[in-house]
């Protein structure tokens, strides 16, 4: 076998050819890269984000990282589930469950003891299914000891109930904590939602790619998205790392389940909504203050 194996020709470069075609590669490589930045150049200039003062800095932040805006929504548009949202989130181990088993369209009718609910939950849950009642998506009935829930057919309140409670409660975590930290520092920001992006050099009117919230302070940004079920590890991970290339601006990931131990996710950030605050203000005092 030995003899056999050592009868085979070895067909290898010439180092000198070999050396050549690597120059020849690199050559081509940086004209490729120039002309990429070329295009990518002209394609931002004639941008409207870009000619717009306000996003002029967000659309240079994702054009580097090859990227242009589609649309994004203003942070002075009111949301109408603000309110039920944020209850939702103060007994959200007791409402959420129940609440969810109505996105399945065989749950139409639910039957709630109210009896052994500690008063501050009790209330909370019937001010959550009044909030429900005045947008639309159920009816009740009520007696002293139980609440008789009759889900209407809404598919926002079914996408609500599954999930984007979450980003609601985020949105306004976020929003006051932004307007607490630059009053005390005097520290202007902006704030952008639901942003579409789509690829630098693409022409479709779909997106590539969409963010929950991203705040812009200063030079850095600071992009967060909200997780409720489970986390897409891998594509969390590529964001992260592709929003943080600056070494300034941050990718966090909120999520609604305060069981996921947020150190096993470093150096990435994975910050549950009950502590976005805290974390946000210690963040935002390492980045951007003196002290």
């Amino acid at each position: 076998m030995t003899k056999l194996i050592s009868q085979i020709p070895c067909i290898t470069p010439h180092p000198t050819e070999l050396d050549a075609l690597i120059v020849a590669r690199d050559v081509l490589q940086r004209q490729i890269d120039e002309r990429v930045r070329i295009r990518n150049q002209e394609l931002l200039e004639n941008d409207s984000f870009f000619k717009e003062r306000k996003t002029r800095k967000l659309a240079s932040f994702v054009a580097e990282l090859g990227y242009r805006i589609l649309d994004f929504t203003k942070k002075e548009q009111p949301l109408s589930t603000k309110r039920a949202a944020l209850l939702m989130f103060r007994i959200k181990e007791y409402a959420v469950p129940i609440f969810k088993k109505f996105v399945a369209k065989a749950c139409q009718k639910q039957d709630i003891p109210l009896d052994g609910l500690e008063p501050e939950v009790k209330t909370t849950f019937l001010q959550l299914c009044d909030a429900f009642e005045r947008l639309g998506w159920i009816e009740t009935e009520r007696t002293k000891h139980e609440i008789k829930i009759r889900r209407l057919n809404d598919k926002e309140a079914a996408q609500f109930w599954h999930g984007s409670w979450a980003e609601v409660v985020n949105r306004s975590l976020i929003e006051s904590t932004l307007q607490d930290f630059a009053k005390e520092h005097k520290c202007p920001f902006d704030v952008f939602f639901n942003v579409k992006l789509s690829k630098l050099d693409s022409s479709k009117t779909s997106s590539d790619m969409e963010l929950d919230i991203i705040a812009q302070l200063r030079d850095r940004f600071y992009i967060f998205e909200t997780k409720t079920g489970i986390l897409g590890i891998d594509k969390w991970v590529a964001r992260a790392k592709m929003f943080s290339v600056d070494q300034k601006s941050r990718f966090i990931t909120c999520c609604a389940d305060e069981t996921i131990p947020p150190y096993l996710f470093e150096p990435y950030q994975l910050v549950p909504l009950s502590a976005l605050k805290k974390a946000m203000v210690q963040m935002l005092g390492s980045d951007l203050t003196d002290g």
